[in-house]
C-alpha cells in the first residue's frame, strides 16, 4: 500500500512526463524513432533533431560534407548564394525530411478538422500522447523493413483513425507514390468520411513538396469512372472505400495498405462473416515490407471477430501486434486537485487500481466526476477503459462482475512447464506405469506448480482434478483437465490452480490422461464431468463403460451416489453430472468465490472465460457467442468440490513424528 507521499511523488513524475516538451518541427521530445542533430548557419544554427534515416538522402549527406553550410553547398554546385537558390535548397531539405519524418510532415502540412466545435478552421495535425505511442509501434516494424500488422483497441475520440489514415497517405505521397490503399468500415458512409480526411488534406498540400509545379492543384478524382476508387493522377496512387456490409465490392483491388475501421461493428450473418471479408482482402496483400494492415476499433463486447483477433494477437498467435489505449492516454481528461492528501484518503480500491495502471491523480479526479452521470457503469468502463480486459465487456447481463474478474486476474502467472505427460502406454493400466512429464514446445500440459511430495506437507484430499470433456476436432469444444491444490486451506488460505491440460483428444485417451495427472498429484480426487460420456455421442465417440473401467484401476474417483447406497446394492454413478440445476449451483458458488477471493487462478485464459460468461435471454448460463467455457466449468465445479463436497484438508503427521510426539507426552505424564 502506497503512502500519500509515495502517491504524490509518483504523480509528480507522471505529470512531469506528460508536460515534457513536444515539438515535431524541431524534433524535441520526438522519441518515436532514432534521431540525429541537424543544423545550418542559414537556418539560424538551430539544433534540429531529425530521423537518422534522413542522412540517407543526398541533400543531408552533401550538407554534412559542407559543414552544414548552405552557402558552401551552393558554391560547390557552382551556384550563387541568392534568395531564390536558398529557398530551393530549403525546399529540398524539407522534401527529404518529409520522406522520413511523419511527425514533422504532419505538423507542417497536414491539415485536419479541429474536434473543437467552436473552431471551424482546419488545424495542423500534431500527435497527442496516445498517437505517439502508436506511431512508435508502427515505426518499430516499418523502419526495420518489416510488414506492419497492428490491431488497435482504443477508447473513443483519441484520433487513432486519423493517425492510421494520414500515415498511409504520407507513405503514398512521399515514399510509395504508386501504392494503393483501402478503407473498410462497418458502413460505406463511414469509410467515405475517413477518405474525406485524405481529400481535405491534399487540397492544402503544397505541390512543390511532391516535386510538382507550384500551381498544381492536388485532388482525388474518380478512377475509371468508379466513385468508390479514387486516384491522385499526378502521382498515381489510388484510395478505395468499402464496407463490411457489401464485401463483394472489395474483391480484386490491388492494394498494399488497408485500414479496417471500427471492426467491432462488423456484423456476422449467415452469408457474410467478417473473417471472410478480411481474408479476401488480406489474400491480395503479400507479407512483405511496405505493406500495412491496421484494424482499429473501440471494443464492442466479447466473442465477436474483433475481440477474438485482438486476443490472438495479444497471445502471439497471429501476425498482428495488439495495441491498447487506456482512457488516460488523452491529455485533456484531467481536473486539478486542491488538496492531494484529502483526495488520496478518499480514493476507492478501484481508483487506487487505476493509479497502479498509470493514471494520474488529476486524471482519476476527472474520471470520478465524469462517471457520476453514467447510469450504465459497465458501458462507461467499456467506453473509457483502464485496461483492454475492461474494454471488452459484453453486456449488462454479465455473469461475473467486472471488478471480481479483475481481481481474479491478479493471480495469473506464466507456467513453469509447458509440455506433455506420458506413461508406458497411452491408455489402460499400463499408462499408469512410469508416469513422467516433460517440457515440449506447443504442449497441451501447463504446470504452474509441480506435484508436492514432501512428507511435511502431506494432507488428506490435498489435490482435486476436474475434467471437462470436449470434442475431437479443431472446431469443437476443447477437453480440459484442471488441477487444484488445497494445501493452503489447512491454515486458513485458499485453493490455487496448479496445472492444466487443454486440447482435442479421443475421449478414451483423455480419461486415462486424467488418471495419469491425478496419480502424479498424490492420487487426487478425480472429478470427471460425465455428461458427454453419458448422454452424447460426440463426433462418433461413445464410451458407456469408460468410468467403470477407470474406477476398477483408480480408487479416488468422484461418485454422486452415497457409499451407503452402493453398499445397499445401488449402482455407482461416477462423475459430476452437469444439468440446468447443477450448473446454476456451481456457477452461483463461483460468483461467491470470486466475490470473496476464495481461490487463486493462475491461468489468464481461464480468467478470459470468466469474463465472457453471461446470462442468456432464456435464463441459461453460457459463454458469449463464438467463445468457449471449458476452462471456466472446470473451475466452477472444482471450487465447489473444494468447499462444499470435501472437508477442510488436514495435515497428515508422518509416522516418525507421531511416535516422537507420543513419547514426549508419555514422558511429561511420567514426570
Amino acid at each position: 500500500m502506497l503512502t500519500p507521499e509515495e502517491f504524490i511523488r509518483i504523480n509528480d513524475e507522471r505529470n512531469k512526463e506528460r508536460r515534457r516538451k513536444y515539438d515535431p518541427i524541431t524534433g524535441e521530445g520526438c522519441d518515436s524513432c532514432e534521431r540525429m542533430s541537424f543544423s545550418a548557419l542559414e537556418l539560424g544554427w538551430y539544433d534540429y533533431q531529425v530521423p537518422k534515416d534522413c542522412y540517407e538522402e543526398k541533400i543531408f549527406q552533401d550538407l554534412y560534407e559542407c559543414g552544414f553550410s548552405i552557402r558552401t553547398y551552393l558554391h560547390r554546385l557552382g551556384l550563387r548564394y541568392t534568395r531564390v537558390n536558398l529557398e530551393e535548397v530549403k525546399r529540398e531539405i524539407i522534401r527529404a525530411r518529409c520522406k522520413h519524418d511523419f511527425e514533422y510532415a504532419a505538423a507542417s502540412f497536414f491539415y485536419i478538422k479541429d474536434k473543437n466545435p467552436l473552431n471551424l478552421k482546419p488545424i495542423l495535425f500534431r500527435l497527442n500522447r496516445g498517437q505517439r505511442r502508436l506511431l512508435k509501434l508502427i515505426y518499430k516494424y516499418d523502419k526495420a523493413g518489416l510488414p506492419v500488422r497492428i490491431i488497435i483497441c482504443k477508447r473513443r475520440q483519441v484520433g487513432f483513425s486519423t493517425l492510421v489514415q494520414l500515415y498511409m497517405a504520407w507513405k503514398q505521397l512521399f515514399v510509395l507514390n504508386m501504392a494503393c490503399s483501402q478503407v473498410v468500415a462497418h458502413v460505406e458512409n463511414q469509410a467515405r468520411i475517413i477518405r474525406g480526411m485524405y481529400s481535405n488534406m491534399i487540397k492544402r498540400l503544397p505541390a512543390w513538396l511532391l516535386n510538382l509545379p507550384d500551381d498544381t492543384k492536388l485532388k482525388l478524382s474518380p478512377y475509371e469512372k468508379a466513385t468508390k476508387t479514387q486516384i491522385i493522377k499526378e502521382i498515381g496512387c489510388r484510395i478505395s472505400v468499402g464496407s463490411s456490409e457489401k464485401p463483394d465490392n472489395l474483391a480484386g483491388d490491388d492494394v498494399s495498405m488497408v485500414h479496417f475501421s471500427e471492426v467491432g461493428l462488423f456484423k456476422s450473418t449467415a452469408n457474410n462473416k467478417p473473417e471472410q471479408l478480411i481474408q479476401t482482402i488480406q489474400g491480395g496483400i503479400s507479407y512483405a515490407p511496405n505493406t500495412y494492415i491496421f484494424y482499429e476499433s473501440t471494443a464492442r463486447g466479447v466473442g465477436n471477430f474483433f475481440h477474438t483477433e485482438y486476443l490472438r494477437a495479444k497471445k502471439g498467435e497471429s501476425d498482428c501486434e495488439a495495441f491498447f489505449s487506456p482512457w488516460f492516454d488523452k491529455d485533456d481528461d484531467v481536473l486539478p486537485i486542491d488538496d492531494y492528501y484529502a483526495f488520496i484518503a478518499s480514493m476507492t480500491d478501484y481508483e487506487r487500481w487505476m493509479f497502479d495502471q498509470g493514471a494520474t491523480l488529476e486524471g482519476i479526479n476527472w474520471y470520478r466526476k465524469a462517471s457520476k452521470g453514467q447510469k450504465d457503469k459497465w458501458r462507461w468502463k467499456s467506453e473509457q477503459p483502464t485496461t483492454d480486459v475492461e474494454a471488452f465487456q459484453s453486456t449488462g447481463r454479465r455473469l461475473y462482475p467486472q471488478d471480481d474478474v479483475m481481481r481474479l486476474r491478479r493471480g495469473c502467472i506464466e507456467p513453469k512447464i509447458i509440455g506433455e505427460i506420458y506413461g508406458d502406454k497411452t491408455y489402460g493400466p499400463e499408462s499408469l506405469v512410469n508416469i513422467k512429464y516433460r517440457s515440449e514446445p506447443g504442449g497441451n500440459l501447463k504446470i504452474w506448480f509441480e506435484p508436492d511430495h514432501r512428507p511435511d506437507r502431506q494432507c488428506n484430499d490435498r489435490y482435486v482434478v476436474i475434467v471437462d470433456i470436449g470434442g475431437t476436432s479443431d472446431h469443437s469444444d476443447r477437453s480440459v483437465i484442471c488441477v487444484i491444490d488445497r494445501y493452503d486451506m489447512t491454515h486458513g488460505g485458499v485453493p490455487i490452480v496448479v496445472a492444466e491440460w487443454c486440447g482435442h483428444i479421443d475421449h478414451y485417451l483423455l480419461a486415462w490422461k486424467a488418471v495419469q495427472i491425478a496419480t502424479i498429484y498424490n492420487n487426487a480426487l478425480l472429478v470427471i464431468e460425465s455428461n458427454t460420456l453419458e448422454t452424447e455421442q460426440t463426433e462418433g465417440d461413445h464410451f458407456e463403460y469408460v468410468l467403470d473401467e477407470i474406477a476398477y484401476h483408480y480408487d479416488n474417483l468422484y461418485c454422486r451416489v452415497d457409499a451407503e447406497k452402493i453398499e445397499m446394492g445401488f449402482e455407482p454413478k461416477w462423475g459430476f453430472h452437469t444439468n440446468k440445476s447443477t450448473k446454476r449451483m456451481v456457477c452461483d458458488h463461483q460468483k461467491k468465490a470470486l466475490r470473496e477471493n476464495m481461490y487463486i487462478e493462475t491461468c489468464s485464459d481461464a480468467v478470459d472465460e470468466h469474463d465472457w460468461m453471461e446470462i442468456k435471454k432464456n435464463g441459461s448460463i453460457g459463454a458469449v457467442e463464438g467463445q468457449h467455457d471449458d476452462r471456466h466449468i472446470t473451475r466452477a465445479i472444482g471450487i465447489w468440490v473444494c468447499y462444499d463436497y470435501l472437508n477442510t484438508p488436514r495435515k497428515v503427521v508422518p509416522r516418525s513424528a507421531r511416535a516422537k510426539a507420543m513419547t514426549k507426552v508419555i514422558g511429561m505424564t511420567t514426570i
